[in-house]
């Protein structure tokens, strides 16, 4: 797509891909011709060329530094795209492959896929589009659009790669452990052991799927909101818990037996200690019980602070 081909070599960071090059050419034992340097103009020039999408010249000058900076990644990204535009594919795979083989990077594989696949080399572009995937290519929009690509979306494995590159843009949305307190996403009415009217809830996934998201009104006013979400680093289902009248509960727990389970430490100013424990069960299709229990004798005894029953809203 001429878009990402455009700003792919805008877009990565210039000094690390200079530390690379370094890295590279220092290893290589290459050294540019005696006398000779990338000047500042030359690179003016070369990405004047680039910007105003003026191709030809822009191969002239990217050839030129790549010729006295042979380890710039981004140099030889450029010219590659340069030459892709030009629909000079054969040489703009060439290019491509030296500028990740000095800078891995997943835009680069995925162009590279892209220039084979108008070659007609499906092999080499579907490989080469599952590595810019594994790399953490995230844009299967891109992947759906991008006419370089037509020739391949019959085929099974490009249809895969979507998916995957679908999960590495969103991947709280794609991975079971974070889907597993779904089942208290929705609008509900929520009612007392008793039958009366405890209050609404509006449950919603957001950012990315990756936080489910109470919006909680009770029948005599309050309101309160939580977040809820998997830590990764922790391998912990976390809950924060804020209400209208500056309470705040930090829950920890997990996913066990088919229920959601937090519990809590609560340590006021004045020292005194309040255990929470709290239990989401999935009791059926549209049903959601929570409980949520104190204690104030170090878990001796407990007592019920909240029990609803979560009813979906029709």
């Amino acid at each position: 797509m001429k878009t990402l081909r455009l700003v792919a070599f805008v877009l990565i960071s210039i000094f690390v891909i200079q530390q690379a090059a370094a890295a590279t050419f220092a290893q290589q034992g290459s050294a540019a011709p005696q006398g000779q340097a990338v000047t500042q103009a030359m690179r003016s020039e070369a990405n004047d060329f680039y910007q105003r999408q003026d191709w030809a010249n822009a191969v002239k000058a990217y050839e030129a530094i790549t010729r006295l900076e042979p380890a710039n990644a981004v140099a030889w990204g450029r010219l590659g795209a340069a030459l892709h535009f030009m629909s000079k594919y054969e040489r703009a795979t060439e290019a491509y492959k030296r500028s990740n083989e000095i800078s891995a990077n997943a835009t680069t594989m995925y162009n590279l896929a892209c220039a084979y696949a108008r070659l007609n080399d499906k092999g080499q572009a579907l490989e080469w589009l599952d590595k810019a995937v594994q790399a953490g290519f995230s844009q299967p929009q891109t992947l759906s659009a991008d006419e370089d690509l037509a020739g391949l979306r019959s085929e099974a494995k490009f249809k895969e790669l979507v998916s995957r590159a679908q999960a590495n843009a969103t991947p709280c949305a794609a991975r079971a452990v974070n889907r597993q307190f779904d089942f208290w996403v929705g609008e509900w009415n929520v009612e007392t052991p008793q039958g009366q009217r405890a209050g609404t809830s509006s449950v919603q996934l957001i950012l990315g799927d990756c936080v489910v998201f109470e919006n909680w009104t009770g029948a005599g006013g309050g309101t309160g909101k939580s977040f809820n979400f998997y830590n990764s680093n922790t391998g912990k289902w976390q809950q924060t818990w804020v209400d209208n009248v500056g309470g705040v509960v930090e829950f920890s727990g997990e996913f066990k037996d088919g229920a959601m389970r937090y519990a809590a430490e609560v340590v006021t100013q004045n020292g005194s200690k309040t255990l929470h424990r709290m239990t989401f069960f999935n009791l059926a299709p549209g049903r959601v019980r929570q409980l949520w229990e104190q204690s104030t004798d170090g878990g001796k005894t407990w007592t019920a602070a909240f029990d609803g029953a979560y009813i979906k809203k029709q």
